[in-house]
């Protein structure tokens, strides 16, 4: 998902984003936070699936501005990045959820 464009998010849970994928289409995602890292926004999101319990993965788009100056998401990939915008999440919720 190298490019998205947020839908926004859904009636029912509000932390819930629906995101465009490159083949048009929709996506859910549970936004988990924001977090900035040499002043670029980060979003850490998992697939969301009302049924499921057990987190497998988790996905960091940066923040971004397309052509028109709306607000998309673009998946980050670069893994030292990662590594670093992971830690930070971690750091700012280690009371809130069990990391292994």
């Amino acid at each position: 998902m190298p490019e998205n464009n947020i839908n926004g998010n859904t009636e029912e849970n509000p932390n819930v984003l629906e995101l465009i994928d490159e083949d048009g289409n929709t996506v859910p995602f549970e936004h988990l936070d924001t977090v900035r890292i040499d002043g670029d926004d980060y979003i850490i999101c998992i697939p969301y699936d009302d049924e499921e319990e057990e987190v497998t993965e988790i996905a960091i788009f940066k923040l971004d501005k397309d052509a028109a100056s709306e607000d998309c998401l673009s998946q980050v990939l670069d893994d030292e990045l990662v590594g670093r915008i992971y830690e930070e999440f971690k750091k700012r919720n280690i009371d809130k959820f069990d990391f292994e």
